[in-house]
């Protein structure tokens, strides 16, 4: 399975260079061979930009999943939407168009999902709003509001649990997940994501996990649980941050690799 991260903090690769792609505060990933695109970055501009550059057609993503309503995730689905000839099913949870916000050194910022429902009937989306976990493809799960039983939640500054993070996962000789900001908490995704699909191991996790301002001791905790699943592959993106991400490093070896726009994961 092939993973391309079009959306991210950092550019690491130099193919950036190549292609001029652009990153963005926020996260967004194409599943090649699975059609699905998770997650659209902040603005819509730098993933239709970085989607062209690297020769995906806005048309071919046959599911949008959307992780969570936070805009650093949603805020590309206008424009995504609005460069696309064919309708489109969105999996996205039922508390999508709850207002959310953040809290910085000067107060705080709406950070709510910058679209409506009329609007995404209007541009060919069918909205499937979701709570329990679904299989929206063979081995191919949306997981539902992640029960927060095996770990802390990690929502950081914003002003609610964000029960609305939701992960998706693949049962593809074990389990690989996919996380937006991980706000769930890296425990209770992966337990979950185990019970869910009747994987017997990890392989793999790839996104956010906001390991950003964490204490030291949690960040290491959490790689330290991840470290123990044995999984081939654990790429940390965006709210990872880079400390959290040498965190991973050090805990993993060789399975912990750097995300980044363009990078392409095979697992």
């Amino acid at each position: 399975m092939r993973v391309t991260i079009l959306v991210d903090n950092y550019l690491t690769d130099v193919k950036s260079i190549r292609h001029r792609l652009r990153g963005e505060w926020g996260f967004a990933a194409y599943l090649h061979d699975l059609k699905i695109l998770y997650d659209t970055g902040l603005s819509g501009d730098v993933l239709l930009h970085n989607m062209r550059e690297l020769g995906i057609d806005p048309d071919e993503p046959d599911v949008l999943v959307l992780s969570h309503r936070h805009s650093d995730h949603t805020g590309g689905v206008l424009a995504f939407l609005k460069a696309r000839r064919r309708p489109i099913t969105v999996y996205a949870h039922r508390l999508i168009f709850e207002r959310a916000a953040v809290r910085d050194s000067k107060g705080e910022v709406d950070i709510s999902a910058p679209f409506d429902l009329p609007f995404l009937q209007r541009h060919g989306a069918r909205l499937v709003a979701v709570e329990e976990p679904r299989e929206i493809l063979p081995g191919v799960y949306v997981s539902g509001e992640i029960p927060r039983r095996w770990g802390p939640s990690h929502v950081g500054g914003v002003s609610d649990l964000v029960r609305d993070d939701m992960a998706l996962y693949i049962s593809s000789g074990g389990l690989v997940a996919l996380t937006g900001c991980g706000h769930s908490g890296v425990e209770n995704i992966v337990e979950y994501g185990l019970q869910v699909t009747g994987a017997k191991r990890l392989r793999g996790v790839v996104g956010g996990l906001h390991f950003m301002g964490l204490q030291g001791d949690r960040v290491a905790e959490a790689a330290r649980y991840l470290a123990s699943k044995g999984p081939e592959l654990v790429v940390g993106t965006h709210c990872t941050g880079v400390m959290g991400v040498a965190k991973l490093a050090e805990a993993l070896g060789p399975a912990a690799r750097v995300g980044g726009v363009g990078v392409e994961i095979d697992i």
